[in-house]
């Protein structure tokens, strides 16, 4: 007896509305469809999407389907017909694959409509309806007869698809994702030439459009251009911010170094031919007011919440998550946190990573969340961060005049500020086509240090043993708390913490680069102290959230007091939680905000009241033995302060205060810190 393969309805489901994370990626998908069938023009539109049951109407001016087409190819699963055509008949390269994004974005409802009106058949619709309810009663997805209509239309051509009865609703979080996605989808970098625009009918994406159009982008410090050729050999330039090059690199300087010492020609990049442009930016006011700018700086930080990050291309439409919030897929963050020197952030540049790639070396993962992790993909990325080393390293050799004395032009020599510093002091520059002015950022550093709008320029000064006793001590008390027995574990259980992991913890907190006073993001040392604890809380049922400011908070200390403020506090909320005896959810909330010109750090739990412990006890410092952490912690913590605020000894409330009760009912502690460079 022969037979063959089927498939039961909940293929749908795995296939479907579990493929996709979020609904703006089914929505985008659908969009994509559009620029395949050659469309010039996308609207998508939602009708009372705010709660489910809502409606979704994607609808495009493009070629539109056949029955023919609509029965052997949207209606066939993992099999697409565009890899076999890979250019539309205006010459653009198909970016579709085996239609799985597009089951899981028609799943989005309960019913689909899709009616399409091809070019090659004037005067003619086809309409097909899904109702998914009808595979709720078969054993096989094969058992459903679906039926392809056709009238007579006088439209013109194009397709249209419908999604009724949306399962999840698009709430205003996932309409500001959808608004930007859509907008960021076919390019914002003025140079773009799709032929191929897409909106969204919603305020979300006129507010968004808005952001995104004001263009900051010759405003920029540095700009990086990097190239891969078909033969696989890299290419550099760096420009300044007068859009004069400083610097070129040739595929042995941008290759990357191994542990052999720099690749040697023929090794060369394994990756599709690309193109990869970097904007670097001083966020600081003098840097415009230099320039005559006539924009304002206020309006630049902003603009990169939106746009900034590095954004991938492929085949002329941007891909998920690459740029998106978050998503740091060359560790420039990481870079910047281990050399901060002359390294961009995400929160700094804007790039674009530019791909062709017409022999499909790049393979989208199931999901859609960017491509999967093969050969080509590790050697395009290797290729983009390998070519911001580049840059690094050329900065920090002009800066500090590695090559021979080659000194500025007569150009760079006339160049004066206002502010009775007279000329500025030559420094070699790279290359011979680097005649025109110094980076900007050099020049600055030159002159004088960068401004800062709340406080004076000096950082505090502090003697590195002290620093080393603060992290040392600190993980001390912080490996006290957690061998405590916890109410509901017994000291077998694996609430406790290994002597192992608090040695990796020490040797973490005692970096030399964590050892260092300097200007630090307070959202980022945040989000890493706070990672290094969760695991931590979660082993004894303690959640941990975070809420931080919407732009950079630049404050003057040491990573390593910075986390020895985080975790003191934690193991002081720890010990009040077990004092408590576990009464309800535990939970820490952590908030980052900005007020009267000081930097606000808030520490609270949710069981009021602290044990054994009073508010003037713990304000002074208490260092009884039953207090444990929360004395000798709490003394750390307002040591740190004290050095970070840069008085000894510390006025009383400006710096570090204890609240009974706080925005979580429990105790509060609250730090103010001086602000750095950014407004309150």
């Amino acid at each position: 007896m022969s037979t063959h393969l089927r498939f039961a309805p909940e293929i749908l489901i795995r296939l479907g509305e579990e493929l996709i994370p979020h609904p703006d990626l089914g929505v985008i998908e659908l969009v994509r469809n559009a620029y395949d069938a050659d469309a010039k023009r996308c609207i998508v539109r939602l009708h009372n999407a705010t709660q489910p049951g809502g409606t979704l109407v994607v609808e495009d001016d493009g070629d539109g389907m056949t029955a023919e087409d609509i029965r052997e190819g949207f209606l066939l699963i993992g099999k697409s017909t565009k890899p076999g055509s890979p250019e539309t008949g205006s010459n653009r390269r198909r970016i579709g694959e085996k239609g799985l994004g597009r089951l899981a974005a028609l799943r989005l409802g309960r019913r689909v409509e899709l009616v399409s009106r091809p070019r090659g058949e004037p005067g003619v619709e086809h309409t097909l309806v899904i109702d998914w309810s009808d595979y709720d009663s078969v054993r096989s997805v094969e058992e459903v007869e679906l039926t392809v209509l056709s009238k007579p239309t006088r439209r013109p051509p194009g397709t249209s698809v419908t999604v009724h009865r949306l399962r999840q609703s698009f709430d205003n979080e996932q309409m500001e994702r959808l608004a930007r996605a859509v907008r960021l989808l076919t390019g914002f970098f003025n140079d773009e030439d799709t032929g191929f625009t897409v909106s969204l009918i919603a305020p979300h994406f006129d507010r968004v459009s808005d952001a995104v159009n004001r263009s900051f982008f010759d405003e920029f410090e540095y700009k990086l251009e990097a190239h891969i050729d078909e033969q696989g050999f890299a290419s550099a330039v760096l420009y300044d911010w007068r859009g004069q090059v400083i610097t070129r690199g040739e595929h042995i300087d941008v290759a990357p170094e191994s542990a052999g010492g720099r690749l040697q020609s023929p090794l060369r990049y394994q990756a599709p031919p690309a193109s990869f442009e970097l904007w670097m930016f001083l966020l600081n006011k003098r840097s415009f007011d230099l320039r005559d700018s006539s924009r304002r700086y206020t309006d630049l930080r902003p603009w990169l919440r939106v746009v900034g990050g590095v954004h991938l291309f492929h085949r002329g439409l941007r891909v998920h998550p690459y740029g998106d919030p978050g998503f740091d897929w060359l560790d420039l963050n990481l870079l910047r946190a281990r050399s901060p020197e002359l390294r961009p952030s995400t929160n700094t540049s804007i790039g674009r990573v530019v791909v062709d790639d017409s022999d499909g070396l790049l393979v989208p993962k199931t999901d859609r969340m960017g491509f999967q992790e093969n050969a080509a993909f590790i050697e395009l990325r290797q290729f983009a961060r390998s070519a911001t080393d580049w840059a690094a390293r050329e900065r920090k050799r002009i800066r500090d005049g590695e090559e021979t004395g080659r000194y500025p032009s007569v150009r760079q020599r006339e160049l004066k500020l206002d502010r009775g510093h007279g000329e500025i002091p030559g420094k070699p520059i790279g290359g011979e086509e680097a005649a025109g002015m110094l980076p900007l950022a050099d020049l600055l550093a030159q002159v004088s240090k960068p401004e800062i709008e709340h406080d004076d320029l000096s950082l505090p000064t502090v003697p590195r043993e002290r620093l080393l006793y603060r992290a040392l001590a600190t993980v001390g008390m912080l490996a006290t708390e957690f061998a405590r027995e916890w109410p509901g574990h017994s000291n077998e259980s694996d609430g406790l913490v290994g002597s192992a992991e608090f040695a990796e913890l020490a040797a973490n907190a005692t970096r030399s680069d964590k050892l260092q006073v300097e200007v630090a993001d307070l959202n980022e040392v945040t989000i890493n102290a706070l990672g290094t604890l969760r695991a931590l809380l979660e082993r004894r049922g303690v959640s941990i959230e975070k809420h931080l400011w919407g732009e950079p908070v630049y404050v003057a200390g040491s990573v390593s007091d910075m986390e020895a403020i985080f975790f003191n506090l934690t193991a002081s909320l720890m010990s009040v939680f077990r004092a408590g005896g576990m009464s309800g959810d535990p939970a820490i909330s952590v908030r980052i905000r900005v007020d009267g010109g000081r930097a606000v750090i808030e520490f609270s739990n949710s069981i009021p009241g602290i044990a054994d412990v009073g508010i003037v006890e713990i304000q002074l410092g208490s260092t009884s033995e039953d207090s444990g952490p929360v004395g000798h912690g709490l003394m750390i913590v307002k040591d740190a302060v004290s050095d970070m605020c840069g008085m000894r000894p510390m006025i009383r409330g400006d710096g570090f205060s204890v609240h009974a009760t706080g925005e979580s009912g429990g105790v509060s502690f609250r730090i103010r810190l001086p602000l750095r460079g950014v407004s309150a």
